[in-house]
């Protein structure tokens, strides 16, 4: 049966068939009118390609795929052909790309095709290629709405938040009722700290449909974020009512609790998970990825650390199968970090920064505490806690003379160094431009620490420690939601970015002045918070105001995975933690040698 045009599309993008595969009589057309033929080439007669099309609208893809390759060998340049094997491919879960990249290229003015290969491009953490083609597609076709939101999506991923914005917003202003577009709006919209207008796009995808399960469960996980657990709960709550089985908003639920035995959210996973075991359902690998990471929390909450660690073990692999990673490339940086920026690059640009002391950046590896430090941070009245900002970076990383950075620093001269710091202050005042402070805690800040020294010589940076093995065992038990902690999803991986991370500590320590920054160690904060909040805010400058020791109360929204963490008092349980899951951590102990003592 040929499915509807608002019908789910059977070749499983999630995109509704109207906007996926409803076009494919239109393939011979479209390649007709480029005007582009090649010598020799030539397309199917109408009667041959209605043949293909009455299979494909007949669901009977493995007979397509093979009468699609009989018709290629007739037609090998048949843009038609490409594009009519790629669906049969894609309906059939096999591997479509080659199939798309032939058709993308026999069909320039073909704006479906060139749209379609950039979702599978995308699909495969291929966002630079994946963008080119979604831009080509617009070119073709300037108000293909599909084309506007996926580029959207992969210029957030790239972090590059207002493109992502103005991208969602004009596959808005083109398809109204485009509910996927206003989530993921207010998704880019919160990375910027607009919070109240991401609740604003949340709420008008409700006003459009309130059985959006999405929608509702991305408004629970806001609120979430924002400390409003009972509000956030009616809304996941709401989203399952639509969805039972929809692995989000239970992973929430369990993610913002301590689960107990008879937890129901609990339960409606292992159900979940039975089933897959059992081939009954098939989930998406972000689903699977959330269902293992949020069973791995359940049980570490009950006690029953070996299951913990077989689904966080399990959630690891899934999440690490989605992208490629190379933990030498990661060391490459390192090194070149430490060999470009030397006391002689710093001698020469001191000077050039801007005399702001705003700044207050908070860094560390990932779950060493940095959260816990901000949020005491920023609980005092003249501190704005700005969270996570991918500004510093951006302007770090950018190339000089086509020189690719770090090696690009050694193009630096004041007048630029003048320009990026302005820049970054600018940016970060418009978060709260009447706060004394503003902190960013972006922890792998660290990486260009020398760089923000020279930038604002009168910033705080507070450089946050923590035994080696929680850091890594809290890295490898969390999904973390940005791209850049690629290497925390195998235990030896995690273990060689945390030596290139100590490696790269030890160097500004022994570059930088002395007095650049300090250093505070995580343990502390929670067995002697007072003192060490005191110390915290002395050195921000500030004078001590006894609120900062009730920082869980503190209202503002946090968007890292230790949101649910700093809504509470201090704790003290995740001290040692490592220990309760030693026999499963070889791996990283290996690489991380006697790293429980190397604090």
């Amino acid at each position: 049966m040929k499915p509807g045009r608002n019908d789910p599309c059977p070749c499983g993008s999630g995109k509704k068939y109207k906007h996926c595969c409803s076009s494919l009589s239109q393939a011979g057309t479209d390649r007709q009118q480029t005007g582009r033929e090649q010598p020799l080439a030539k397309e199917p007669t109408a009667n041959e390609q209605n043949h293909l099309i009455a299979l494909y609208q007949a669901r009977r893809y493995a007979e397509l795929e093979i009468q699609a390759n009989l018709l290629l060998g007739r037609y090998p340049n048949s843009g038609f052909g490409w594009k009519i094997l790629s669906a049969a491919l894609a309906m059939q879960g096999k591997d479509d790309l080659q199939a798309l990249q032939r058709a993308a290229l026999l069909l320039p003015r073909d704006s479906q095709v060139h749209n379609n290969l950039g979702d599978r491009l995308a699909k495969q953490e291929m966002l630079q290629e994946a963008e080119s083609w979604f831009r080509s597609a617009l070119r073709i076709a300037p108000e293909y709405g599909d084309a506007h939101y996926n580029l959207g999506q992969v210029l957030n991923r790239q972090e590059r938040y207002s493109e992502a914005a103005s991208c969602l917003k004009k596959a808005i202003e083109i398809d109204p009722k485009n509910i996927e577009a206003y989530v993921n709006l207010s998704s880019v919209l919160k990375t910027q700290d607009l919070h109240n207008e991401a609740v604003k796009q949340l709420e008008r995808a409700l006003q459009i449909n309130p059985n959006s399960a999405e929608a509702n469960s991305s408004l629970g996980g806001t609120l979430d974020e924002q400390g409003k657990f009972a509000e956030a709960e009616v809304y996941y709550r709401r989203a399952l009512a639509i969805k039972p089985d929809y692995v989000m908003p239970r992973f929430s639920l369990v993610s913002i609790k301590k689960v107990r035995e008879g937890d129901s959210d609990f339960e409606a996973l292992v159900a979940m998970s039975n089933q897959m075991k059992a081939g009954k359902i098939q989930l998406t690998s972000n689903d699977a990825i959330c269902l293992h990471f949020g069973l791995g929390k359940s049980y570490d909450d009950l006690g029953d650390h070996d299951q913990a660690f077989a689904h966080f073990a399990e959630g690891c692999r899934l999440k690490r199968s989605t992208f490629e990673y190379n933990a030498q490339d990661d060391t490459k940086i390192f090194d070149q970090i430490m060999r470009t920026f030397d006391r002689t690059l710093g001698e020469r640009l001191t000077g050039g920064g801007n005399e702001s002391d705003v700044p207050i950046f908070v860094i560390g590896m990932p779950r060493s505490g940095t959260t816990l430090t901000e949020q005491i941070v920023a609980s005092h009245p003249d501190v704005y806690g700005a969270g996570e900002l991918s500004t510093l970076l951006e302007i770090a990383r950018r190339d000089i003379a086509d020189l690719p950075s770090p090696e690009s620093w050694k193009l630096l001269d004041r007048e630029r160094l003048s320009s990026w710091s302005g820049e970054y202050v600018q940016t970060l005042r418009r978060h709260a431009p009447e706060a004394r402070r503003i902190t960013d805690k972006m922890p792998q800040n660290f990486l260009a620490l020398g760089l923000i020294r020279l930038m604002m010589p009168n910033a705080k940076i507070i450089h946050v420690k923590r035994n080696p093995v929680d850091t890594c065992l809290s890295c490898f038990t969390k999904a973390f939601s940005n791209q850049n902690v690629k290497f925390s999803y195998d235990l030896a991986e995690l273990g060689r970015y945390y030596v290139n991370y100590t490696r790269l500590m030890e160097y500004w320590r022994q570059t930088l002045p002395p007095g650049a920054f300090i250093e505070v160690q995580y343990e502390d904060i929670v067995t002697n918070q007072e003192t060490a909040a005191q110390r915290l805010i002395e050195y921000c400058g500030l004078k001590w105001d006894p609120i900062c020791l009730d920082f869980h109360k503190t209202e503002r929204s946090v968007r890292t995975a230790s949101v649910a963490q700093v809504r509470k008092p201090v704790y003290k349980s995740s001290i040692e933690r490592w220990r309760r899951y030693e026999q499963h951590l070889g791996p990283l102990l290996e690489v991380l040698g006697n790293s429980e003592t190397n604090r």
